[in-house]
């Protein structure tokens, strides 16, 4: 069995299960392994929640891209990425779980604290993102590429937070990009 369909019965179980209940003797017990070969693989219950979340961004840049493909327009490209994420979210199964049932676990991701060591998640969502700016978004960010970026990552992360609205996605996406596009 491979590393990624490993990852993506750790993920189907934490949508069932959620996250506190993960652990590497369930994950090969479903995917059908012996235990010993999820510890090869992973060699702990953190490394494997750590190749899940790698794994998941993974997945969320490449729709970032596939939603802005072939957009000339920087504002409407930011627009698309926006809207994308925020669906994105709200159909993520194991994301809304969590959210349901375990927030704490979200919250502890995205936070910073003194002491914790590793990035948040927010800070590896925007260094993701940073390595595939595209130059010319680069060039329109404000005040800068990263601040732009990390405010894009903070809103979508708010509005999963607290998803009831009085403003549609598309409104939260047009005053993110006139927020972060000059």
């Amino acid at each position: 069995m491979d590393r990624d369909r490993m990852l993506e019965v750790g993920v189907g179980l934490v949508s069932r299960f959620g996250a506190k209940a993960l652990s590497l003797t369930s994950v090969a017990r479903h995917a059908g392994v012996a235990r010993a070969t999820a510890y090869r693989m992973f060699g702990g219950r953190e490394a494997l929640v750590s190749a899940i979340v790698a794994h998941e961004l993974a997945q969320l840049q490449t729709e970032l891209e596939r939603w802005a493909a072939g957009e000339p327009d920087i504002p409407t490209r930011v627009r698309k990425r926006v809207v994308g994420s925020l669906r994105h979210i709200r159909g993520h199964q194991a994301l809304q779980y969590i959210l349901r049932n375990e927030p704490e676990e979200v919250v502890r991701s995205i936070v910073s604290v003194e002491g914790s060591t590793g990035p948040s998640l927010i800070d590896m969502i925007v260094d993701s993102a940073l390595e595939r700016l595209p130059d010319d978004e680069a060039a329109a960010m404000y005040p800068s590429p990263r601040a732009g970026i990390e405010y894009m990552v903070r809103t979508v992360y708010s509005c999963m937070l607290v998803p009831e609205s009085s403003m549609s996605d598309d409104e939260i996406a047009d005053m993110v990009v006139r927020a972060v596009i000059r």
